[in-house]
């Protein structure tokens, strides 16, 4: 389980760091606003897979990569390109607020 734990979070933070385009998702599995978005990041995920992809990291699971992105709330959300960050947002979102975020950049 450790080794697993550890090779997620050594891919998730190289897709950070060089994904031309990658939104993340910071969240945690006990935090009820994260459940809620779970949908609708589901459904951002299909909206945009053609632009983007979208990594999603478990603050618990991954806390040294929590860190290296001070995360203090969850859900926080990073839109990055080649590992600068270029929009970040915590709380709960919507899914045309989260598309406008990478319209805004990618367009």
């Amino acid at each position: 389980m450790e080794e697993k734990k550890e090779a997620r979070e050594e891919r998730n933070k190289e897709k950070l760091a060089n994904a031309d385009w990658v939104m993340a998702e910071f969240y945690a599995t006990w935090c009820p606003h994260c459940q809620r978005m779970h949908p609708i990041v589901e459904e951002f995920k299909k909206s945009m897979k053609e632009v983007l992809e979208v990594v999603q990291v478990d603050v618990d699971q991954e806390k040294a990569l929590s860190d290296f992105y001070t995360i203090e709330t969850v859900p926080t959300f990073i839109l990055m390109r080649k590992g600068e960050q270029l929009w970040r947002q915590s709380g709960e979102l919507t899914l045309k607020r989260l598309e406008k975020a990478v319209k805004d950049f990618v367009d």
